[in-house]
């Protein structure tokens, strides 16, 4: 790298430095507002004197959760849509919460036209006017990381929706994952407590979210694939995708003409019972047969058009299921309609993801599970079974067994626990379990296909004879490594710098607190010693008593606030 590019790098660094500073001070003050002034404390991000003062004022009153969505809502469109994400994770959320973050408000201020207009020839590369044949200069809707506008196509003049990215949208949302990624790190460091909720993790996956989420290309071809896998379905459409009209930042889409799910039999008088045995099928479709769904099933992603036809709009979040994956969630589902608590258990916690070095006691699990199938599913026949309130309480009692799901798993069981709520809330009697019967009676079936038995059979086999191939050479190699004295293990030590950073800071205070205690004894042996006095008391005496204040007075702030 040359002199004057590494010279600009490094300009372009202090900036994106001293703008990050001055929005972690802004985050910090908004959760001091609405009354998380503890927290930030806790978490030691800045020096006390400048943190804003007080525990916040109106924005602080309510409930936890309530304080939790307006801080949230109140730090931009990055923290509105880790929070949505949030609301889908009950696997790490306290319901209360849980229920609160799903009321998160994504609609902001529309962009000018003018901005619009500008990305949009650039993206297609010619004036609007020729690009489409009419376009809407009032937005359909607006949100925090596009906007939509309705418009016409020149060819045929059919009706369509263009998605249009936010100008410096990404460039926003990179800095604050910077910053989340430095307070995830520093929380895990200083609250313990929060261990299970991996808060780096949780960041980690977010920016890989948001990543794709900016790119209008990869929901492009979520809706192409969405497309070609559910063609054959009867009554489900997805819109078709116009690539001539889309790129990374626009997307043209079919515009769909429907109401939301819930509203759709008083608007069009539509039958809801098989409408709602519809939608579950919808969702069993994709997730057993191809495993590829839609990861934010919520009424306003699923429209019904007047003629009955379910309609699945915004593709940026979706799901991907491996066969053993999809036979994990079968187990489960095998396991409720049967009754079989053992076989529940068993699967929950195999793909439950556990705290290294945590023993966990899975008869007291088992126990647990069981008196929750029992207050749930026993003795009662399938149409009787609350699914959605039995996966509740199940995710919650394994987060108190410090056992957490994978975001795959979460999405999965929250797309289930959702659609049958919608489906629930239409028609009472539609359930679940027999609404899925068929799709757990295929998949039995292919499973133990003599076609598929004896091709597993020779994976295992194949894979036995690799091993046995290399374990000779392997077994000899350590052996020699270790009469030799050169076997080598590897240690790691996570949140190392944040270690020995605290490590630092506690030496410097046992540094302080023995000088500053030095001093005053050795001021206490001197009173006497030397002609010059003041108050009666020698001045090497006083001497020493400012260099033990010096070094003691500032142990005390934190030592009065409780650190």
């Amino acid at each position: 790298m040359s002199t004057v590019s590494r010279a600009y790098s490094n300009l372009r660094g202090i900036q994106t430095a001293w703008k990050d500073m001055g929005r972690v001070r802004q985050i910090l003050g908004v959760l001091v507002q609405h009354g998380f002034g503890e927290l930030v404390e806790r978490l030691g991000v800045a020096p006390q004197e400048e943190l804003p003062r007080g525990d916040g004022g109106a924005e602080a009153v309510g409930g936890t959760p309530v304080r939790i969505r307006r801080a949230i809502e109140a730090l931009g469109p990055t923290f509105v849509k880790l929070g949505q994400i949030l609301s889908t994770r009950s696997d790490i959320v306290a319901p209360d919460i849980l229920r609160e973050l799903q009321r998160l408000q994504d609609r902001v201020p529309p962009i000018p036209f003018a901005q619009v207009r500008e990305r949009v020839e650039e993206a297609l590369g010619g004036p609007l006017e020729e690009v489409f044949a009419s376009f809407d200069e009032v937005p359909l809707a607006s949100a925090s990381i596009a906007q939509v506008h309705v418009a016409t196509l020149p060819d045929d003049g059919g009706e369509v929706v263009v998605k249009v990215l936010r100008p410096g949208i990404a460039e926003m949302i990179q800095s604050d994952l910077h910053i989340l990624h430095a307070l995830a790190k520093r929380a895990e460091a200083m609250l313990p407590e929060l261990e299970l909720m991996d808060p780096v993790g949780i960041v980690t996956a977010f920016e890989k979210a948001m990543q794709r989420e900016l790119d209008l290309s990869v929901e492009r071809e979520n809706l192409q694939r969405f497309r070609r896998l559910l063609e054959d379905m009867e009554g489900v459409h997805i819109p078709a995708v116009y690539p001539s009209h889309s790129t990374d930042t626009v997307l043209t889409l079919e515009r769909i003409q429907g109401v939301k799910v819930t509203e759709a039999p008083a608007r069009f008088g539509i039958d809801p019972n098989p409408l709602a045995k519809r939608m579950l099928r919808l969702l069993f479709t994709m997730v057993f047969r191809d495993g590829f769904f839609h990861g934010d099933l919520h009424p306003g992603n699923i429209l019904i058009r007047e003629d009955g036809v379910i309609a699945l709009i915004d593709f940026g979040l979706v799901g991907r299921l491996t066969p053993p994956q999809r036979d994990r969630i079968l187990e489960v589902l095998i396991g409720i309609a049967e009754q079989d608590y053992a076989r529940v258990s068993r699967v929950y916690f195999e793909l439950g993801v556990k705290v290294p070095g945590v023993f966990y006691d899975y008869d007291l699990f088992e126990s647990d599970v069981t008196e929750l199938m029992e207050k749930h599913i026993a003795a009662k026949t399938l149409s009787e079974i609350d699914v959605g309130a039995f996966f509740t309480e199940l995710v919650a009692g394994c987060l108190r067994h410090r056992i957490k799901m994978p975001p795959t798993y979460t999405m999965v069981f929250k797309g289930l626990v959702t659609v049958e709520g919608i489906g629930r809330s239409m028609a009472p009697d539609v359930n679940l379990i027999e609404e899925a019967e068929p799709f757990v009676r295929d998949m039995v079936q292919s499973r133990y296909q003599p076609e598929k038995l004896m091709s597993e059979g020779l994976m295992t086999l194949e894979g036995l004879r690799r091993f046995l191939h290399v374990f000779p050479l392997t077994s000899a190699q350590l052996l020699r490594d270790m009469a030799l004295g050169k076997l080598v293990t590897r240690t790691e030590v996570h949140n190392l710098d944040t270690l020995v950073a605290v490590a630092e800071r506690q030496g410097v205070r046992v540094t302080r607190g023995l000088i500053g205690a030095g001093g005053m004894v050795a001021g206490a042996l001197t009173v006497q010693v030397g002609a010059d006095a003041l108050l009666g008391v020698s001045v090497v005496a006083w001497a020493f008593w400012v260099l033990a204040a010096i070094c003691i007075l500032p142990l005390l702030g934190p030592l009065l606030r409780g650190k």
